[in-house]
């Protein structure tokens, strides 16, 4: 058995050591074992930086070669620098120059969020498309990255409230909606246990029940306030966030005042009188208190009579405007205010944390196919960190064809899925773990124990055309289980499909997942 072992780490040193190689000379323009493929005409499909996904050829006269192994040639050896071995990310650069295959596809290598990425695109754009889409993932990491003190999330986190951008604003929104309708078993707050096990930075251990106990206490999504709800969030909410009370109170009392001066402008104009009149000017003045009030002067009593004798309560037809419109700078500073209101973020309770790790990736590969298409392409690939989206199909009109990693082998897959149009995302515990007295501990933390989840399951693979929901769901369908996962499913099985893989080997998938998945695995069809 310790021979076995042995063998088997060899081997996995071989096929990095390899890879780097193979990396080295398709950044040189030298020719790789895909290119080389390539050139025969059999393009390989899409690649997994993260073992969980990996391409596989359109044909092969040799079966045994048909499969990649998890990185191809012009692709990174990243295994490594996610787990326990020797090479870590920081020794291996990524210079991100576009390159052209010889298929005429043009790729670039990235490292971004922690992991290594490769971008596809085929079109007369297609090296300005993979640059911009390199830019835009870059752009998306510094602003979600929890490693980075000076994005977004760090910063929300370190105060406990504060204005996010749209992008960032959208994920805790899908976040929320995805808690609740997973029952909370997709909770990005459960940062703070994670920090407990020492995952975000690498110091494992393993933290006690009470520590975990004080550390589920944060974790509940629910209390995210955003917007209007952070106005309407209780004092207790805002423990230990004054600033986020003091704004959240100025700028609820500012729309009170505007409310107010509205009212009682109404009210003047009714009555009629000089009294109201004034009252009206008084009103208005409240309501702008930063404007230039003397650019529409209001008067305060009543116009001489005109040639019928007696005095009018009526605003001659000049002044009308001025008193009856609302200033356009007023106007201005109400919208800028509530789009203000509307991006503010508060916890509800202090010490709480977020990361968006867990829907981050897929909602960046979506952006990715965006990016390409506004350049014009129509046939594209991504692999983020075992994320693989396909933009159309292969050049050729042929699915891209993208391999499931098995769990229990780097050099095996549980399956082959032809995809267009759709993404193929893949969690387990095999991507992240420690070991401690014999007892391997996996990063996917379950919010209602604080432990790594223990469903039986061992590997969940989910298919959509939404990148964001299907990254948020294979971490919700691996907590669950598979007999949870099947009723979840039968609700949404217009939003995706799944692959499911058990203790013992067997797979679970639903429909349309079966429709497009060729596997030797045991495998059990999960229908409407």
């Amino acid at each position: 058995m310790k021979r076995e072992k042995e063998i088997k780490k060899m081997l996995k040193k071989i096929i990095n050591i390899a890879l780097a190689i193979a990396l080295t000379a398709s950044l040189a323009g030298c020719g790789s074992k895909s290119a080389a493929r390539d050139a025969a005409g059999d393009s390989a499909a899409a690649q997994s930086t993260a073992a969980q996904t990996a391409a596989v050829q359109e044909e092969s006269s040799d079966q045994s070669d048909g499969i990649e192994d998890g990185s191809e040639g012009e692709n990174t050896p990243q295994k490594a620098a996610e787990s326990e071995q020797e090479t870590s990310a920081e020794s291996v650069e990524i210079p991100e120059t576009p390159y052209v295959r010889d298929d005429g596809g043009v790729s670039i290598d990235v490292f971004a969020m922690d992991t290594y990425m490769n971008l596809l695109a085929y079109g007369d754009r297609a090296e300005e498309a993979v640059l911009a889409a390199a830019q835009e993932i870059h752009r998306i990491d510094d602003m979600l990255s929890t490693g980075n003190p000076e994005s977004e999330i760090s910063k929300l986190n370190a105060a406990g409230t504060g204005h996010v951008s749209e992008d960032t604003l959208y994920l805790i929104k899908e976040s929320k909606a995805l808690y609740e309708e997973t029952n909370g078993l997709f909770d990005i707050a459960i940062y703070p246990v994670m920090k407990l096990w020492g995952f975000p930075s690498q110091e494992y251990r393993v933290p006690t029940d009470e520590e975990i106990k004080t550390g589920l206490k944060l974790a509940d999504a629910s209390k995210i306030a955003i917007g209007g709800a952070v106005a309407a969030a209780p004092e207790s909410a805002a423990e230990g966030k004054t600033e986020a009370k003091t704004t959240a109170k100025t700028e609820e009392a500012s729309k009170a005042k505007a409310e107010d001066a509205d009212a009682e402008k109404d009210k003047a104009k009714a009555e009629g009188t000089e009294a109201a009149e004034a009252k009206n000017g008084e009103a208005e003045k409240e309501k702008a208190k930063t404007e230039d009030t003397a650019a529409k002067p209001e008067k305060a009593t009543a116009p001489e009579a005109g040639d019928g004798g007696g005095a009018t309560d009526q605003p001659s037809a000049a002044e009308e405007p001025a008193a009856a419109d609302q200033p356009a700078a007023v106007a201005q500073e109400t919208e800028a205010a509530d789009k203000s209101a509307q991006t503010l973020v508060l916890f509800g309770a202090s010490g709480m944390e977020i990361d968006l790790g867990g829907i981050a990736k897929g909602f960046t590969s979506s952006r990715v196919m965006e990016v390409f298409r506004e350049y014009g392409i129509e046939h594209g690939l991504v692999s983020l960190g075992g994320n693989v989206q396909a933009l159309g199909t292969k050049e050729n009109g042929k699915p891209w064809r993208v391999a499931i990693q098995n769990p229990e082998s780097e050099l095996d897959y549980l399956g082959i899925l032809d995809i267009e149009d759709k993404c193929v995302i893949t969690s387990g515990g095999y991507e992240r773990f420690f070991e401690k007295d014999g007892v391997r501990y996996h990063h996917i933390i379950d919010p209602r124990t604080g432990y790594p989840a223990d469903s039986g399951i061992i590997s969940a693979t989910i298919i959509s055309k939404d990148g964001t929901l299907a990254d948020g769901l294979s971490t919700s369908l691996f907590i669950m289980g598979k007999d949870q996962a099947e009723k979840y499913w039968r609700k949404n099985a217009d939003r995706f499909d799944y692959i499911l893989e058990d203790e013992a080997g067997k797979l679970y998938v639903t429909e349309g997942a079966a429709a497009i998945l060729t596997t030797e695995a045991e495998m059990e069809v999960v229908k409407k």
